[in-house]
């Protein structure tokens, strides 16, 4: 059903649009099918310039287990991948969160007490924004100053507190992170990669307060206001301050973490990369387990992948 969809060129769309999924809360989130008491969601995090439908092999396979189909349920967040990667996880964040009130919490079943977060490259990052706790390491990264010394509008002031002030969600009991750039992707740095930054849209919340902190806060902030891009892209950009703090917080002790590294062609696994991401930049010490598969950064539908889902599943 996917052959003639839209779905491909609305990827793009998304990327570019960062207003494209804006008050459309129905959206964000969906799942496969209706929720069934005592299924645990796996939730389904997507990449830059993609879209929930890359899962698809993936899914397919896995709910061919019987043994997958009774204990899980398969939920997707869709998110404009453009954006600033704090201002997404927060939406993930806030998806999830409603998603499990709506359902009656986790006193209805504790089933939504036990989610797994499957997060491809960007999405990955999202998942890592969900699982641990940041206390003011991630703000420290921006500011010299705290948050509630800065000239800023009360509402701003809210929205930065909610996505940079960041606590593991409760609900989520283990993270896989699949191609997943902790240290960025070396593609950001390339000059074609800085121009397709500049096309990028901010929604109405953020375009306000990212020009009110630079124009009125600009003797508080750690990085040179000059060289400033918003955007994913950005944000991903190795040594950029969002990854060197992001990839100095540990997942929390309460999550259960693992990691899916694509990398191509033979060697030492130091030298090699997926064409996206490399090696040393997806790999995070301290997870359960780390598998590296012979695949390019869309690994979604790599056979051994999804068997390591699989695995980690049951």
């Amino acid at each position: 059903s996917l052959v003639e969809s839209r779905a491909w060129a609305d990827e793009y769309r998304g990327f570019v649009r960062g207003d494209s999924r804006e008050g459309d809360e129905d959206m964000r989130l969906a799942a496969l099918e209706p929720h069934r008491r005592g299924r645990m969601p796996v939730v389904l995090i997507h990449g830059t310039a993609s879209s929930p439908f890359r899962w698809a092999d993936m899914v397919n396979d896995l709910t061919e287990d019987p043994r997958i189909r009774e204990n899980f349920e398969f939920w997707f967040f869709a998110y404009a991948t453009g954006n600033p990667i704090p201002y997404s996880a927060l939406l993930l964040r806030e998806s999830l969160q409603a998603a499990v009130q709506g359902l009656g919490g986790e006193g209805a079943d504790p089933a939504l007490g036990r989610m797994v977060l499957v997060g491809h490259s960007q999405g990955g990052l999202l998942a890592r924004m969900v699982t641990t706790d940041a206390g003011t390491r991630l703000w420290d990264a921006f500011s010299h100053r705290p948050l509630d010394e800065l000239r800023l509008d009360a509402s701003d002031r809210d929205l930065l507190r909610r996505a940079l002030f960041v606590e593991h969600l409760p609900q989520v009991e283990r993270v896989i992170f699949s191609a997943t750039p902790h240290g960025g992707s070396y593609l950001t740095e390339f000059s074609a990669t800085r121009l397709l930054s500049r096309l990028v849209r901010l929604p109405a919340a953020l375009a306000g307060v990212g020009i009110e902190a630079l124009a009125g806060n600009a003797d508080a902030l750690t990085y040179d206001i000059s060289r400033w891009r918003p955007g994913s892209l950005a944000g991903m950009t190795p040594g950029s301050p969002f990854i060197r703090a992001i990839s100095g917080l540990p997942v929390s002790p309460a999550v259960r973490a693992h990691s899916i590294i694509p990398a191509l062609g033979d060697g030492p696994l130091a030298e090699r990369s997926d064409g996206v991401v490399r090696y040393e930049s997806a790999h995070l010490e301290g997870v359960d387990s780390e598998l590296v598969v012979h695949s390019s950064h869309s690994v979604q539908s790599n056979s051994a992948a999804i068997e390591e889902v699989r695995r980690i599943l049951l």
